[in-house]
């Protein structure tokens, strides 16, 4: 069997497993769901197959790298639908989906590392994560974070407020259960949620050695594939009218906010030999 060919059945057997697991937590059994849900598993093994070729990591490191960051895009997604919708109000559904984010991502995370590493790898996450951080000074590390972590906050406020007047009147309708929190909860929540982006990304940064534009790519859809394009498609409770604003939305936030955070996080050019 050809590279192509076998890159492309351990996609398919990433999208089988994700379906899989998509039908026991959601008891999707509808043709149309199961066969929405294959689609988003093939459309999410393809930014982390990607990833993964760009790494020295061994099969385990590496489902802790992309364990780690899928539960950060779908934890700071729940803790955002608890604020923005009523349909989380209730503790035990919260964590509920909580619940349901930790083990779904962690059967991702295996699958990602099981399909997409040869066995012939061998770094460690701690060994790359280290050398990484040795690569700038304490300094450096503390405003970039910094930085990085407070950087969400514009962007999500600069393209929210672009598709405000598309959306606003739906948040503004009890009926939908949605509603808008008061900026006292907004501004605190985005820069968490920024916290946390940098935090999750920094052992992706660590462990991808990929030149700017590869990496920006790489984040970006990592952001953006499971953090809004697969559970927007497949388990959105979100009127259909406003999920076109909302898919553009949160593209253009992890466009942006992923190449401030690989300017600010990734690793010197002189390091990256291709």
């Amino acid at each position: 069997m050809s590279n192509v060919s076998s890159w492309f059945v351990r996609v398919l057997i990433f999208a089988l497993g994700f379906t899989v697991v998509e039908i026991a937590m959601f008891e999707r059994l509808d043709v149309f769901g199961v066969v929405l849900s294959f689609l988003g598993g093939v459309l999410i093994a393809l930014p982390l197959a990607w990833m993964s070729s760009k790494t020295r990591l061994k099969r385990t490191s590496l489902s802790v790298v992309v364990w780690v960051v899928l539960f950060v895009v779908e934890f700071s997604d729940v803790v955002e639908g608890y604020f923005f919708t009523t349909l989380l109000s209730d503790p035990a559904v919260l964590g509920g989906s909580l619940l349901r984010s930790l083990l779904g991502t962690l059967v991702q995370g295996l699958m990602a590392g099981a399909l997409f590493l040869p066995a012939t790898h061998s770094n460690t996450l701690f060994s790359e994560l280290s050398g990484f951080l040795k690569g700038r000074g304490f300094a450096s590390w503390v405003w970039r974070i910094a930085v990085a972590s407070a950087a969400y906050l514009p962007v999500y406020f600069f393209f929210g407020a672009l598709i405000s007047p598309f959306v606003i009147p739906y948040y503004s309708d009890p009926s939908l259960g949605l509603r808008i929190p008061s900026f006292n909860v907004i501004i605190p929540l985005e820069l968490f949620r920024g916290l946390l982006y940098a935090a999750a990304l920094l052992p992706l940064f660590a462990s991808v050695w990929a030149r700017r534009r590869t990496m920006l790519a790489i984040i970006a859809s990592v952001l953006y594939v499971p953090g809004a394009l697969v559970p927007l498609m497949i388990q959105s409770t979100l009127p259909t009218s406003i999920l076109p604003f909302h898919l553009v939305e949160i593209l253009a936030d992890s466009l942006v906010y992923g190449t401030i955070a690989t300017y600010l996080l990734a690793r010197n050019p002189r390091e990256i030999i291709q």
